[in-house]
């Protein structure tokens, strides 16, 4: 039987899947004129979606392929790095999101009359923007000292990276801060907000880096996902009672900030919103807090005490990892779950209470908490999780109580201050090296119904070989 060669093979597959890209592309309506791709929209005309030119002074073409253009699509001239002006054409309708991110180079952007809807800053990142145009009698968008605004809903859509450096006023009537509205602007310091301002979208201060203080007046309500991410000489806040919601990541990475004040109204506070606030040394959350998300605190490492109110019944995973000077805290006898890595590395904790009714402690929770000298176990608690007691050397004894049916992996791991074990009745599995390197545990009491010497029961490096066992 004849072989055919494998390089053809090779070539074949390759063409076949050009073929199936392309008619994929055209399936999803992607076309390709000079410079750009662009789709249909279902009033016929064309969308921008891609630019991959490298031109410096940039006209959008009115058409393409005879096809009117109505809408820049997003991030579709992103980081066009050698891009200094762009000329929008009368016809465009609509720039979408993030439009022209990372264009460096960018100094002037000319907007059309026609233009009725912008999404999140258009020229987020574009370091070198000094001018925005609009062309006479657009009655959507309008400049004020060169910054963009958006007359239907109140917003500040765009503020230069060029602006001189100092602080800012923002005008009254403004209602909202658009996202990322002063995406990585290095030269604003200081903020006034008037009492008109209702909302502060995602990212809207991402990365300014030299915003000292900003006042948050009562009328804010919402204060978005990244909104100060970053902000690290941002010292002191204090939130209105109005804000009942705190995004994800909203403070994360404001390494300066010492004091704030939650307002008492706030009944969510997203995943990592204070994630490495490393200059927070104490925080009391409102009453209205259920819940602690992932990463809430973590990398805060000058935390010392935190209260926690009635009502908390979950923490995140990770919401207090490496909280090295974390010293006190109040669990609530309402909190049932403790997740993954919850307290990792919090070497200060020298007791934590959780509630007796808690029925999930997740992997490595209180791993390397090497000052946690006590601590209970909650009676409906049925396994102990991977690692989370691993490397508590200052644990000297733990009850586990009789509802425990596995004990897994490095659960008890270097725990070097464990003299002594009783492993209950309903425990089935013993995982890999559960108690190992526990240099001080010398007398496990087993009971009859677990043979240490099956590995289906006892995993073979659960204990280190200098222990002995007692049947209970």
């Amino acid at each position: 039987m004849r072989r055919f060669p494998v390089f053809l093979l090779v070539l074949i597959v390759l063409l076949s899947s050009f073929v199936l890209a392309a008619a994929s592309a055209e399936g999803m309506g992607v076309r390709v004129s000079g410079d750009y791709e662009y789709s249909l929209l279902d009033n016929g005309t064309a969308i921008i979606t891609r630019y991959s030119g490298d031109r410096d002074l940039v006209t959008v073409p009115a058409q393409l392929d005879g096809i009117p253009v109505s809408a820049i699509g997003p991030s579709s001239f992103k980081s066009r790095r050698n891009m200094m002006s762009v000329e929008i054409p009368e016809g465009v309708t609509e720039i979408g999101d993030y439009a022209f991110l990372y264009c460096d180079m960018l100094t002037f952007v000319d907007l059309p009359k026609s233009l009725k809807t912008v999404g999140k800053n258009p020229f987020a990142g574009c370091e070198a923007l000094v001018e925005i145009d609009i062309a006479e009698g657009n009655e959507v968008f309008y400049l004020q000292d060169g910054i963009l605004f958006s007359r239907p809903d109140a917003r500040l859509v765009s503020y230069p990276m060029t602006q001189e450096r100092g602080e800012y006023r923002i005008p009254d009537g403004i209602r909202i801060i658009g996202a990322s509205a002063f995406y990585t602007c290095d030269n604003i310091t200081g903020l006034t907000l008037p009492e008109s301002i209702t909302s502060i979208g995602q990212r809207a201060f991402f990365l300014c880096k030299s915003l000292k203080n900003i006042n948050l007046p009562d009328s804010i309500s919402y204060l978005g996902k990244e909104a100060f991410m970053g902000c690290q000489r941002l010292q002191t806040l204090v939130f209105p009672d109005t804000i009942t919601e705190i995004g994800d990541s909203a403070f994360e990475n404001c390494t300066s900030l010492k004091d704030i004040q939650l307002p008492h109204g706030a009944t969510s506070i997203g995943d990592r919103a204070f994630y490495n606030c490393s200059s927070l040394t104490s925080v009391e959350l409102p009453e209205g807090i259920t819940t602690i998300g992932k990463n809430t605190f973590a990398e805060c490492k000058n935390l010392i005490s935190i209260i926690l109110p009635d009502g908390v019944t979950y923490i995140g995973g990770g919401a207090f990892l490496n909280c090295f000077a974390l010293q006190e805290i109040e669990i609530p006898d309402s909190v049932n779950y403790v997740g993954s890595a919850a307290f990792y590395h919090c070497e200060q904790l020298v007791s934590i209470d959780l509630p007796m009714t808690c029925f999930y402690i997740g992997a490595q929770a209180f791993l390397g908490c090497t000052s946690l000298s006590s601590f209970r176990l909650p009676m409906v608690l049925n396994t102990i999780n991977e690692g989370v007691f691993s490397g508590c050397g200052a644990l000297r004894q733990i009850t586990l109580t009789p509802r425990i049916t596995a004990i897994e992996k490095q659960a008890f791991g270097a725990c070097t201050g464990l003299q002594e074990i009783t492993i209950p009745e309903n425990v089935e599995y013993i995982g890999p090296e559960a108690f190992r390197y526990c240099i001080s545990l010398t007398t496990v009491y087993m009971p009859e119904e677990l043979d240490e010497n099956n590995p289906e029961d006892v995993d073979p490096t659960a204990f280190d070989p200098t222990v002995s066992f007692v049947r209970e």
